[in-house]
């Protein structure tokens, strides 16, 4: 019953977020709105993070499951995919993803390496 609140707090603010954008008529997407507005919470501490804890990981567990139908949806558009077009469109989203995974590794690691020197510096580590 727990988890089933959990996720339904994320359906709500994802909700908060679509009614936001619709009658604000904001061009950002209402889930992403939704996500805006439940991070802000999150980082005021006016939601705290072991509330939603549970629910997160249930979903993160099984968010590979919600790409099966974009990813089968795809296969309808092989025509389109195997011409130039759609060709220099998928070496475009290789080269984009190349692109995000090696940022992201670089942030990550200099991210990594700026607490540890914090913590050098302060002398207070995380396994105290």
């Amino acid at each position: 019953m727990k988890l089933l609140i959990q996720v339904a707090v994320f359906y709500f603010f994802y909700k908060i977020g679509v009614v936001l954008q619709s009658t604000l008529e904001i061009p950002v997407p209402g889930s992403i709105i939704g996500m805006v507005l439940l991070l802000v919470l999150l980082l005021t501490g006016l939601v705290k993070e072991r509330y939603l804890h549970g629910g997160a990981n249930l979903l993160l567990f099984y968010l590979p499951l919600f790409f099966v139908p974009a990813t089968v949806g795809v296969m309808n558009h092989f025509r389109f995919l195997s011409k130039t077009e759609g060709l220099i469109m998928l070496l475009a989203l290789l080269v984009g993803t190349i692109m995000v995974l090696v940022s992201s590794g670089l942030v990550a690691q200099k991210t990594a390496a700026s607490v540890d020197n914090k913590a050098e510096a302060t002398g207070v580590m995380d396994d105290e």
